[in-house]
């Protein structure tokens, strides 16, 4: 005789879909604030710019800023150093922050982002101080700065959300 479900309690089915409202408002929320950072992205820099330039010249660090810009290849960012790691750094952990809410049962999965996202940034950073340490090889920062646009986009979250979300191990198929 088949064994009947048990029915769950309505407070838990209520829990559920507030949960999956609240996750589907905060994926929403930061779609915008990737589309946002995207195209208004100048607004963002500027800012950014702002509050580096006040605290390093509040730490009289100013001129080392200076020194160490003078060092950066044009071809890899004509920008502030601080703001261009800030802001590289600030969105991808939107990214992060949006793959972590649409993996379902993210553990695996968003480790293995993580990981995807580290090669990537370890890639580049071979890439820019390799290029440097040969003189200043332009196919180097190019590489380099092509891959870093690639990784600050919405592209890499577009491409992992469906495949780390059907890709199976071989283990995980076998406990099916």
């Amino acid at each position: 005789m088949p064994e009947l479900a048990t029915p769950r309690p309505a407070g838990l089915n209520r829990l559920r879909i507030v949960n999956g409202l609240v996750r589907a408002a905060a994926v929403v929320g930061l779609v915008l604030v990737l589309f946002y950072l995207g195209t208004y992205d100048w607004v963002v820099f500027d800012v950014l710019d702002a509050g580096w330039h006040k605290l390093l010249s509040s730490l009289n660090l100013t001129e080392q800023l200076a020194a160490l810009q003078r060092g950066v290849n044009g071809q890899v960012t004509r920008r502030s150093l601080p703001t261009m790691l800030t802001y590289g750094v600030l969105y991808t952990s939107v990214c992060l922050l949006l793959l972590r809410l649409l993996l379902p049962r993210g553990g695996r999965r968003m480790r293995r982002a993580l990981l995807l996202y580290a090669a990537v940034f370890g890639a580049c950073t071979l890439l820019l101080i390799g290029g440097k340490l040969a003189g200043d090889a332009l196919w180097a920062y190019r590489l380099g700065r092509r891959l870093i646009d690639f990784v600050v986009s919405p592209l890499p979250v577009a491409v992992l959300v469906p495949l780390l979300r059907w890709y199976t191990t071989p283990n995980e198929l076998l406990k099916q």
